[in-house]
Formats: structure tokens, sequence, C-alpha cells
């Protein structure tokens, strides 16, 4: 292996400062080796806070969000920020933060609290020197995922998605212990929150290639990871990710596909509000997947536009991977739309709820998007002017009788 690793230039400037044995440790090690962008950079060594501070008085580094307990914190210096970690034995009962902790000297010890052997390579920033404790080299050559022991494994299921996306993020296999350790304490995912959950599933999308990701899935069904967080499905056939630029767009048709709920919408808002992700983008994320499927159905383009014209782009590339012939159909319309400049919707229109409210006091609140969507759909058919004055005229024809 051609070992290239260069730390940088704030990380030499702090090394430098610091003196002695300081350590880039973890990712940014892994993927120098393998040739790879890389990261943050995480620093370690046997300095505790209050020794690190010492060293670093009246220089240009600080250290912030400090957490004396696990010897943890931020070293900043202008634009650069480094997590630092004391060298440390730990102790774990159950989940992810250990219950017990012990500052150490030897970096062996430290190297003992950590996942896999690819994530525990040392480098040694002051003398340019590789340290290895458990072979982690070795497996970057063989394309493995090795736990550094048997029992990493039995607490904390966030490592058994760390180590999938490892082996989808690197086309690496899965050491054959490692892979039965995993299965045997596949339960522990339970333990973690749908929102941990799904930030580890959006990591996974966000670091691996769409063949990466698949293979992900893939292991995810094997191992049996669904059925750990819903009873909704136990596998996913992953078709779209395959191909999607958007991965998570393209798993959620892949779930739809595999699941047939009765309602799209339904399905994936109780199953992804779990996830704690913002109403916003919840609303736009069911949104082109609700147009994807309309659009199979063939929605008439008037109904289809209403709806999803904001959102097509993005549902132009998830039907062009399905059908091109549907998805040029419905982009001829669409450019038809955007050339003649025609009023699509219902913020287009010169009225407001506001308008209604002033103009038609006695019409409930809750009839106020049906009446403007009507509204949209005499202009778009050229029934009526798109003028405060027509359409206040043409609402109070149509709907006299009812305020």
């Amino acid at each position: 292996m051609n070992i290239v690793i260069k730390p940088s230039s704030a990380a030499k400037k702090l090394a430098k400062i610091v003196g002695g044995d300081f350590y880039i440790v973890g990712g940014y090690v892994r993927n120098s080796l393998l040739g790879k962008p890389c990261g943050d950079e995480d620093l370690c060594s046997a300095l505790t806070l209050s020794m690190l501070e010492k060293k670093l008085a009246g220089s240009p580094f600080a250290l912030k969000s400090k957490n004396a307990a696990l010897g943890t914190c931020k070293i900043v210096c202008g634009d650069a920020s480094f997590d630092y970690a004391t060298f440390r034995k730990e102790s774990y009962d159950k989940g992810h933060r250990p219950t017990s902790v012990e500052f150490v000297k030897d970096l062996s010890q430290d190297a003992k609290r950590r996942d896999f052997t690819i994530n525990s390579i040392y480098y040694n920033i002051n003398k340019g020197e590789i340290k290895d404790p458990f072979d982690g080299m070795d497996d970057l050559k063989r394309k493995k995922v090795r736990a550094i022991r048997e029992d990493v494994l039995n607490d904390d299921g966030l490592r058994i998605l760390r180590m999938i996306r490892l082996a989808g993020e690197y086309n690496f296999s899965i050491e054959k212990q490692t892979f039965f350790n995993a299965q045997k304490n596949i339960s522990n995912i339970k333990d973690l929150t749908h929102a941990k959950f799904a930030e580890e599933v959006e990591k996974l999308f966000d670091k691996t290639t769409n063949r990466g990701a698949v293979k992900a899935i893939k292991l995810y069904n094997k191992l049996g990871v669904w059925a750990q967080i819903t009873d909704a499905f136990d596998h996913v056939k992953p078709n779209m990710l395959a191909k999607c630029e958007n991965k998570a767009l393209g798993f959620a048709i892949d779930l739809v596909d595999t699941v047939q709920p009765a309602s799209v919408s339904y399905f994936l808002s109780n199953l992804v509000a779990q996830c704690g992700i913002a109403k916003k983008r919840l609303a736009w994320f069911i949104n082109i997947v609700s147009g994807y499927y309309d659009a199979l159905n063939h929605l008439k383009n008037k109904q289809f536009f209403f709806k999803y014209f904001d959102n097509f782009p993005e549902i132009y590339k998830l039907l062009n991977k399905k059908s091109k012939l549907l998805a040029q159909k419905y982009n001829f319309f669409y450019r038809y739309i955007i050339s003649h400049k025609l009023v699509i919707k219902v913020s287009d229109l010169k009225i407001t709820a506001k308008d209604l409210k002033k103009h038609f006091p006695s019409l409930p609140a809750k009839q106020y998007d049906a009446v403007l969507l009507a509204a949209l759909g005499d202009v778009f058919d050229g029934k009526c002017a798109n003028t405060q004055t027509e359409l206040l005229k043409d609402i109070g024809r149509k709907h006299y009788h009812k305020f």
C-alpha cells in the first residue's frame, strides 16, 4: 500500500505547538490510505484536556465544547476545527455512550475502545509514523470490514449500521465472524431512536455510490435490520435506488413498490414523520414520490400540474428512469406551461385567502383552499381572467348561494 497521509497545515501547526506524540485517527487516516477524499481530522493523544489547554496557552488555538468526563473537546483556530479525545478505556452497559471512562497513557489501550480495524489506524503527526495495533492496513488491502474484537457489536446497534455503511461505501466485504456477531446482536437496533436510525440511513445515501447503497440495503435485508424498526416491512427490493441521482427518493419508490400501500402519502407520512424530519422537507419528499406514482397512473395534465408543478423537475428525473415516453409526455406539457406563462399555481392568482375573508365574510375559512383551487381551474381553462375584479365576480356568481 502506498502510504500518503497529508495532515492539514493547521493540524501540523497544532501538533508542533503541543509536541510529542499527537495523532490523527479514524476516517481521515483510512481514506488517506485508500487514496480517497478525506473529511475531518479527528485528533487524539494521552493529554487530558487540562494538560492540553496548558500546552496551547498563548497560541491561536482554543478548546471549545469541552466534556471533561469523556475527555473530548473541539480545538478551534479561525476556520479550522478539530475533534479531540484523550486516550481512554471505556465500559458499556447498553447503547452508544460509555457508562464509565478511564484516561490512559497507552495508545493500544485507547485503540481497544474503537469499533473496526480500518478505523483504528493512528498517524503520529510530529513523527510521520503509523500505529496499527489491529492490522487495519491489512484489512484495507483485503477490502474487509472486521471488528477489533468479538464483543464490539454486543451493546451498540449504531455500530452495526456503521459496519454496513462502511461495506457499502468502500465496496468491502464483512469478515465472517463480524457478520455473525452482527446477526446475533441485531436486536440492539431496537434501542436506537427513529431519528438516529434515519440519520444513519441518510449518511449511507450521502456517502455511497448507487451501487454501494444497493449493497448496503441488501445487507439490511440479510441481517434483518428493518424488522427492528418497523412491522410494516422486513425487506426492500432496491431497484430504483440503483438508478436515481437522489438515492433517498429512489429508495422511497423501492419501499412503496415493495409494500404496495393503499395510500402512498399516508404510508410515507407515517413512516418518515417519526424520524424527526422537518415538515417542509417531509412535504417536499412526499409530493415528489406521490407525483411519480400519479404520473404512472396517467393523471390528467391539468390536475397533475396543479399539484406537482413546482417539483416536476425532480419528478421528471425519477419518471425518466421508469418510462422515458411518459416522462417526455409530461415534460412537453410542463414546457408548454412555462413558454405560454399559464397560471398553474394558486399563489399566482390575483386574489388570496385574505380577499375571500374580506369580500365573502360568511364563507367558512375551511373552504378557502377549495374555492381558490376552483378559481385556478377557471383561469387555466380561460373561463375567467386572472384579475382581482374578475375573480371576485366569478367566485360570487358560482358560490353566492353559499354565503
